[in-house]
């Protein structure tokens, strides 16, 4: 008995989150130099030019006559006022901000044309293919910068002396940020298939369906975020990094969904302060900056929190073949 409670006590605890955090944002501290990704990235998207695709929006503006008489009054309005304001403030720039990996912004979905030094200029492409190529050009642009502000913090929160080159971080980076939007893409009409049929049921049945289907969802989301830590901590190629993920998910969810939650509720609650100034005035340059340090500094937590977790699971897993191992016979 006395020798199961000393195994059992030698199982180390999996890190903590708060332990991360503040790890986290002293490595930022430190390293301040880094936050200027999302600061001139923010600053481009507050008082740069605008660029607009009207003619990706002509469709919905010549239907906006017979959506206003045949939908209720109420809708038909805040519909007209909707699509009036994404017409003049549609900025396509903001696809530079690319999802899940990407520099952080703060303004890049908002659709004020106002600056504190009056309207933004706007430059208007001709038709819808300009469009779609100007959009394709700024999301490799996305993924670009995002793979170069990932493995930036990643070497300041780690103290990566080595680490992925350039060349290889913006490779794999590229190439699995690729591999995902066509996962999205061809995951979309399924969804949306999914959603349709999901109407059509009963309150009750909707609902714990719904719940059913949140749990993989939430799951799947998660492995494909963490999928680019392994290219930017340990040099992994995007499949390997890719197969990390899905392991650590496998023998760490408990801990690393907790870890992603706290982030986004602390990246969330600060951003509605950020916000607070509107984007006229020049007090939006401190929401900028706030943002950029604490949105910088939680990216940091995120890859000592991966880090800190693969060791653990490591640990016990090796603990645990030890355990299996049949004792020796005396």
């Amino acid at each position: 008995m006395e020798s199961h409670t000393t195994s059992q006590a030698s199982i180390p605890p999996p890190p903590r989150a708060v332990s991360a955090l503040i790890k986290g944002f002293n490595a930022i501290a430190n390293h301040v130099l880094v936050i200027l990704f999302p600061v001139i990235f923010d600053t481009f998207f507050w008082l740069g030019p605008r660029l607009k695709a009207n003619a990706l929006l002509a469709p919905i503006m010549e239907a906006l006559p017979d959506i206003r008489s045949q939908a209720p009054a109420e809708q038909a309005k805040l519909f007209t006022q909707f699509s009036t304001d994404l017409q003049s403030g549609l900025n396509l720039f903001s696809v530079l901000r690319t999802f899940p990996m990407g520099v952080s912004s703060l303004v890049s979905s908002n659709l004020s044309t106002k600056a504190p030094w009056g309207i933004r200029p706007g430059v208007d492409l001709p038709n819808w293919l300009a469009a779609f190529g100007a959009m394709m050009f700024l999301t490799f642009l996305g993924w670009l910068l995002g793979s170069m502000y990932f493995r930036s913090v990643s070497r300041v929160a780690l103290d990566l002396q080595e680490g992925p080159g350039v060349f290889r971080a913006l490779l794999h980076g590229v190439l699995l940020s690729g591999v995902w939007l066509s996962f999205f893409f061809l995951a979309n009409l399924p969804f949306l298939i999914v959603v349709w049929l999901m109407t059509m049921l009963g309150s009750v049945l909707r609902t714990l369906l719904f719940i059913l289907i949140s749990i993989p969802t939430v799951w799947v989301l998660l492995a494909i975020y963490y999928s680019f830590y392994g290219v930017f901590t340990e040099a992994q190629n995007a499949f390997a990094s890719t197969r990390t993920s899905i392991w650590m998910l496998r023998y760490g969810l408990p801990p690393l969904g907790w870890f992603t939650m706290l982030v986004i509720i602390i990246s969330q609650g600060m951003d509605l302060l950020w916000r607070v100034a509107p984007t006229d005035s020049w007090m939006m340059g401190v929401g900028i900056f706030g943002h950029a340090f604490v949105s910088t500094s939680l990216l940091a937590a995120s890859f000592i929190y991966f880090r800190d977790l693969k060791i653990w699971i490591e640990t016990v897993q090796q603990w645990i073949k030890k355990q299996s191992k049949p004792s020796a016979q005396v």
